[in-house]
Order: C-alpha cells, then sequence, then structure tokens
C-alpha cells in the first residue's frame, strides 16, 4: 500500500531559514519513516504566494493531499511542525479530515518542561538572561505561552510579538534584572521575517533596538528551533505517536 507523510510548516520566503530549519526536520522524518513517501506542504497562503511570484511553488496542505490521492496513496498522516495549536494548526486538522495529524510541539505539560529545560540549557551556554519570542495569537492557544512562562527557569523570559504576552508587559521584569545582559531568541520553527526584522533588526522599533536603548547589553540568537536536533527528534516522536 502506498503511504505519505505530508510534513506542514508554516513556511518562510527566506531561503536560509527553510534550509536551516524546516529542511533538517523533514529529513529526520525521511530517516525515520524509510517506508513512507514524505512530502512538504506549506499552511500560509501569503508565503505561498510569494514563493510563487518567485517561480518556487509550495503546495499547501489541502493540495498536497490532493495530489497524493490522485497518485494513488491509500494511507496519508499529517506531520505538522507547529509550535503551538494555533490557527494554522486548525487548518491542518480541517484538511486532513480523519487521517492523522502529530501534535504541535508545545500541547502537554511534558511538552513544556521539557522545552523550559531545553531553553534554560540554552541561557546556562550564553551566560546570560535568554528572552526569547513566541509568535504568539488571538486564538485561544495562546494560553500555551502562559502555561510555558510558569515553568521558566530564572534566567528565561519569554514575549510574543502578537497576542497578551507583550515585550511592554515584560519590561518591568526584565528592567528589575541585576544584570542588564540579555540574549535574544526565536521561540519559533525558523529565524525569518519575526527574528531578522521584529527580534534582531537595526531599526529603532526591534526588541534588540529598544532594549539596548534602555541600558541593556543585547547580543542576539538567530536560530530556529527546528535547527536542533533535539526538536527534530521531538518531532518524529510525536509522528510516531500519531502514525502508530
Amino acid at each position: 500500500m502506498k503511504q505519505a507523510i505530508v510534513v506542514v510548516s508554516f513556511g518562510t520566503t527566506h531561503k536560509d531559514a527553510e534550509q536551516g530549519a524546516i529542511a533538517p526536520v523533514e529529513r529526520a522524518i525521511e530517516r525515520a519513516f524509510p517506508d513512507w513517501e514524505v512530502r512538504r506542504a506549506w499552511t500560509s497562503r501569503i508565503i505561498a504566494r510569494r514563493l510563487a511570484e518567485r517561480g518556487e511553488p509550495v503546495e499547501n496542505e489541502s493540495e498536497a493531499l490532493e495530489r497524493l490521492m490522485g497518485e494513488g496513496y491509500r494511507r496519508v498522516a499529517f506531520a505538522a511542525t507547529h509550535v503551538i495549536s494555533g490557527c494554522e494548526y486548525d487548518r491542518v486538522k480541517a484538511a486532513a479530515g480523519s487521517w492523522p495529524v502529530s501534535a504541535p510541539l508545545l500541547e502537554t505539560e511534558e511538552d513544556l518542561r521539557w522545552m523550559a529545560a531545553l531553553l534554560d540549557g540554552i541561557a546556562a551556554e550564553e551566560g546570560r538572561t535568554l528572552l526569547v519570542m513566541g509568535h504568539g495569537t488571538e486564538h485561544a492557544a495562546d494560553a500555551t505561552y502562559a502555561r510555558l512562562r510558569r515553568l521558566l527557569s530564572e534566567r528565561v523570559k519569554l514575549a510574543c510579538v502578537e497576542g497578551s504576552h507583550t515585550l511592554e508587559a515584560l519590561l518591568p521584569e526584565l528592567d528589575a534584572l541585576a544584570e542588564k545582559r540579555l540574549t535574544l531568541m526565536p521561540l519559533m520553527l525558523v529565524a525569518g521575517d519575526h527574528a531578522k526584522n521584529d527580534l534582531a533588526g537595526e531599526g529603532p522599533d526591534s526588541w534588540k533596538s529598544r532594549l539596548e536603548a534602555r541600558g541593556f547589553d543585547v547580543s542576539t540568537r538567530l536560530q530556529g528551533l527546528g535547527a536542533l536536533k533535539t526538536v527534530q527528534e521531538r518531532f518524529v516522536q510525536k509522528v510516531r505517536s500519531a502514525v502508530e
């Protein structure tokens, strides 16, 4: 029986981010499931349109499934690389119908404890307070960030671009730090637009610029979560749980 796994990511227009953080997750899944065909799909329609204009089309989740059905595949699973179960993850679930979809990176309390330990280790490597940028959302899944924040060590801080967990709300806590040394890092699959511009950009509105204006010594770690081997392995585990 022909079987396929569709690895579904939000996507990015940044080739370095795609190669550094999405492709490694896809390759890890390919290695773990040698008897399955592995295909790519991205959920962001805006990114898909921009890539199509560049002559680099990428199918969305519905298109990928339709193609597989047309090619005679009769067993399909979706490997979601989304960090939380927000709007984009809901889109994958809707397209998948009765086919299995792996859980997002952060769903269970075990997931959150694992991530808190991972971030604490990165903070220890950096020797600074680690400030991570989540995407955030108006979706109910925004509560995932609040659940994670309760588990973070004192040397890890979290704020988001969207949703309720803003940098502005975190500033009093940052200002109270005895040592004004921060490392900024995206809590996202890729280090794409948000990481390069909103987090670490040279413009006056970036987190880096705003924090430097407040007297912080700021360094950046522009590495998407998908670049980390432990994250790749975590996604593989979630796919295995879904298909088995």
